[in-house]
């Protein structure tokens, strides 16, 4: 996984801080990264970005608190279309660029570093399934129709398995159980992929379009900034 620069806002002056901030996200290109630490929830800042840099960025938390909070930020071209495939297909592949890095380190006996990642990993997945719950599966039955039955319904349900699944993980690498992460790694991995692949395949597409394009830009903000 590729060392992602690092701005510690703790550490810049709070009559600068947001300006400089702004400014180094600015210049992100697009698929270049970096992650911000704040000793608060960024969610001003996350709101302001829609404001300032419409379109720029895409983001996803890898720490939410009590004491810390660190984001990720990545660049994109402001130009191409903002949709529900674009957003959260980047955070999948975010997301499983942090599990296989959590695996790696704990292949190789690292179990400190596997411990970070994989906690990363964790709260970044349980915040992409928090927010689908809450705004994304209702947004799409509100435009296909479908009733409380249809197929969002078994997605929560999924995600269900995957808090679960996240849960097995972490305790395997808490107790540096190699044989335990490795099978939890690997009922984790095949759920996901199966629900991703739907998601990526049917879900998003058919959100991207039947949606109107403002209401459609209106959904990925709420979603950026839950």
């Amino acid at each position: 996984m590729t060392t992602i620069p690092v701005i510690d806002g703790r550490e810049i002056p709070h009559e600068v801080r947001l300006q400089e901030i702004l400014s180094k996200l600015a210049e992100l290109a697009p698929g270049a990264s970096l992650v911000l630490i704040a000793p608060h929830d960024p969610n001003k800042l996350l709101r302001k970005l829609l404001i300032d840099l419409p379109g720029r960025l895409n983001w996803g938390p890898v720490e939410k608190g009590p004491d810390v909070w660190r984001w990720q930020f990545t660049g994109r071209d402001a130009e191409a279309a903002r949709t529900v495939s674009d957003y959260l297909g980047w955070d999948h592949r975010r997301l499983e660029e942090l599990m296989a890095a959590g695996m790696a380190a704990a292949s190789a006996g690292d179990w400190q570093s596997a411990s970070e990642l994989f906690a990363e990993h964790r709260t970044g997945l349980t915040h992409h399934a928090d927010i689908e719950d809450a705004l994304l599966f209702p947004a799409y039955d509100g435009a296909t129709g479908n009733m409380p039955n249809g197929p969002t319904q078994l997605m929560v349900e999924e995600h269900r398995g995957v808090r679960n699944g996240l849960a097995d993980v972490a305790a395997a690498v808490k107790a540096c159980n190699m044989d335990e992460l490795t099978d939890a790694h690997l009922r984790l991995s095949d759920l996901l992929a199966e629900h991703h692949a739907q998601e990526e395949e049917i879900l998003f597409p058919t959100m991207d379009e039947t949606i109107p394009p403002e209401q459609l830009s209106q959904l990925i903000e709420k979603l950026l900034v839950a």
